[in-house]
């Protein structure tokens, strides 16, 4: 079984200063590679979403592609149109997607999110729940249903929780809060243990 990842990190970082928040440091080491360590033991390959400074991002790994220009702006949702023409992650059997701003992701995420695969077999598309709120941002999906975000964007519709609803996808529970936070803000990662 093929599991890839796709690490999105395409977003303008207007609560970061504007800053490429995949490269903003903690602990000495940009955001993107720690999220990187945590999910590299798990998967097969991973691919980044990136707008800004593709080289830097395609030193970590070859597999770097922005947003295609019709969908540019359009946040997130963006990056899984694009991903739907990307002929590597179409190889995959399930595709696992990130932000770049989650450095503490578990190390049980993808194994987690197969256990429950497995558990629902006609599902194609999960997302993760901790005991305070929906993580719409981490999915666990068949690569095959990212060409439904295109008409979905063209719609008019831009939230990945709408597209997820649409997608009948399951959730994947976990306990630790942590292990999800994500950093949006200079102040936010201040804060960071």
């Amino acid at each position: 079984m093929k599991i890839y990842a796709l690490i999105l990190a395409g977003g303008m970082g207007s609560r970061m200063d504007n800053a490429d928040k995949g490269l903003v440091h903690w602990h000495n080491r940009p955001l993107i590679d720690h999220v990187i360590e945590r999910i590299r033991p798990q998967v097969d390959r991973i691919a980044v979403s990136a707008n800004r400074n593709i080289e830097e991002y395609a030193a970590r790994t070859p597999h770097v592609f922005p947003d295609a220009r019709q969908w540019q702006h359009c946040g997130p949702l963006a990056a899984l149109c694009t991903a739907a023409n990307d002929l590597l992650l179409a190889q995959a059997d399930w595709l696992l997607i990130v932000p770049c701003d989650m450095p503490l992701l578990p190390e049980n995420l993808v194994s987690r999110c197969l256990a429950m695969a497995k558990r629902t077999p006609l599902s194609n598309a999960f997302y993760v729940e901790t005991p305070v709120r929906q993580q719409y941002g981490v999915m666990f999906i068949r690569p095959q249903i990212l060409q439904s975000a295109v008409p979905y964007l063209y719609s008019g519709m831009r939230t990945i929780r709408g597209w997820l609803q649409q997608q009948r996808a399951r959730v994947v529970p976990f306990d630790d809060e942590a292990a999800f936070a994500n950093y949006n803000t200079p102040e936010d990662l201040k804060e960071m243990p």
